[in-house]
């Protein structure tokens, strides 16, 4: 989901409450069609991160790049980069939203 101003867009359901990074339709805990787009700060925890060295095509002119899981403190997870394929921490390493790039979440270690 797009990142901006800090917050990262994730799904909320409007019957339960529940977050979800999606996309989805339907509310993966009350399983109501009532998801509605909402943002969320950017601040979490590393999760995991593996480093794309040999990008598909489409990415080539990039070159290398990390991809991360990591978990909002608003208790959402969600999948997004590293600012830099040098960038992974410890697990559980602190990181904040950077950017969003082409509608992709970048995040830095805090």
């Amino acid at each position: 989901m797009p990142a901006s101003a800090g917050f990262v867009e994730v799904l909320k359901c409007s019957a339960c409450g529940a977050l979800d990074a999606g996309p989805r339709e339907i509310c993966p805990v009350c399983h109501a069609p009532a998801l509605q787009p909402g943002k969320v700060p950017g601040a979490g925890s590393l999760l995991s991160w593996t480093v794309i060295r040999r990008p598909p095509a489409a990415f080539r002119a990039e070159g290398s790049y990390a991809v991360a899981v990591i978990e909002l403190d608003a208790g959402v997870k969600v999948t997004g980069r590293l600012d830099s394929p040098d960038a992974g921490g410890q697990l559980g390493a602190r990181v904040v939203l950077a950017e969003s790039k082409n509608g992709v979440p970048v995040f830095r270690l805090a």
